[in-house]
């Protein structure tokens, strides 16, 4: 057991600082305090100023109190000090977020990392100051996502997922579970119930729209990228326009289009691979936008991929109008893909999910069976006659 004793180590100066010195496994090392003491109080080399020392023995008592319920025999005596030491209350969760923020960012998951920003600002703007772990109450949540729920439909529920991931992430970062070394002791998730989303509404168009859209001619450079991006989405299976960003140029294989979905690649087994036949209707599209460095040039025109996506949306909006149709985004084009593949071509929802890349329902039985991707084709080409039968393009 680690023993504790009142300490100076300076004895000749007007004012000493005061330590509280640690001894463990013929080990010594000092902590030091916020008090001093007088020269007049120092005799033969020991504290004998009788308050400086009463409040040593308060401090010292904590510190056992703290290391009673422990089996610190294996400790050394560094990682008993910085336990000590370590004051559970300073630690910020504001910093902590960012830092874990931070790490998204670099590792290009830029998307998850603006909602993780967007569900730090909520909170703080609620307590209205940055917060520390200690802060976070369940009362607290709760009044925070009652006015979440007034004023929104998808952070109500996002919002508090996030806020709570952090905090999960803060206790395994801060938290020794193997030594009982707990610095974050809360549990203010635990009786907070978090509402669920609202089902948004449908983001669907149908073919003829697809059509009218086509139909115009593209009068400026960004109409022209937004009815390119519109075919090449349609023709790949509504893929998504990050991966359209993304994708290398070693994802062209055997007439193939082979890829790892971005959203889901970093949280699935499979890592979210995906191959779709290249239909010969966009190998010009191919080779239109020929990238250097990936398989398409968009990296090297736009900064990120949320800046192509913009200037994809924005083009298609500026065809909307002129179509004299309901304005749509490019995200609606997954959609409708996956409502003519199944409600026009007799798709299953299962093997429409299949084609969109999501995660199957039936894990184990997947990791059993090896993907057979010509059912995706066969599909596609039936959305694809769907959709195109009557069109001019």
């Amino acid at each position: 057991m680690a023993t504790f004793n009142p300490a100076v180590r300076t004895k000749d100066r007007e004012f000493n600082t005061v330590y509280i010195r640690i001894s463990h496994n013929s080990k010594t090392d000092y902590i030091k305090t916020t008090m001093s003491v007088h020269k007049s109080g120092i005799k033969k080399g020991e504290i004998a100023d009788r308050t400086i020392l009463a409040n040593c023995w308060i401090k010292i008592k904590q510190y056992t109190d703290k290391l009673n319920n422990l089996n610190i025999e294996s400790w050394t005596i560094k990682e008993i000090k910085q336990f000590l030491a370590a004051e559970t209350s300073d630690i910020s969760f504001s910093d902590f977020a960012r830092k874990y923020i931070d790490k998204m960012r670099v590792a290009g998951r830029r998307k998850p990392a603006n909602n993780y920003t967007c569900a730090l600002n909520s909170l703080e703007k609620h307590y209205g100051k940055s917060i520390y772990f200690s802060d976070i109450t369940s009362k607290e949540l709760r009044n925070w996502i009652e006015i979440l729920s007034s004023t929104t439909k998808r952070a109500k529920n996002m919002y508090p997922v996030l806020v709570k991931k952090l905090f999960d992430e803060g206790c395994m970062e801060y938290n020794d579970y193997d030594r009982n070394i707990i610095k974050i002791s809360g549990q203010p998730f635990k009786t907070v119930r978090i509402p669920d989303a609202d089902v948004p509404s449908k983001r669907t168009t149908d073919a003829e729209t697809i059509r009218k859209i086509l139909a115009v001619s593209p009068s400026v450079p960004r109409e022209v990228l937004a009815r390119d991006v519109l075919l090449l989405v349609l023709y790949l299976m509504g893929i998504n326009t990050v991966d359209l960003y993304n994708i290398d140029k070693t994802g062209l294989r055997n007439g193939k289009l082979c890829y790892n979905r971005t959203k889901t690649e970093g949280k699935r087994k499979d890592k979210a691979y995906i191959e779709v036949l290249i239909n010969e209707e966009i190998l010009p599209l191919l080779e239109k936008y020929k990238g250097g460095r990936k398989l398409f040039n968009f990296s090297e025109h736009y900064a990120n991929s949320d800046i192509f996506l913009t200037a994809v949306n924005k083009g298609l909006k500026s065809l909307c109008l002129k179509a004299g149709i309901q304005k749509i985004t490019v995200y609606w084009l997954r959609h409708t893909w996956a409502t003519i593949a199944q409600n026009k071509c007799g798709a299953s929802t299962e093997l429409v999910g299949f084609c969109l890349n999501h995660a199957s329902a039936h894990r184990i039985t997947e990791g059993y069976i090896e993907k057979d991707f010509s059912p995706v084709d066969i599909l596609n080409r039936k959305v694809l006659n769907y959709i195109f039968e009557c069109s001019q393009y």
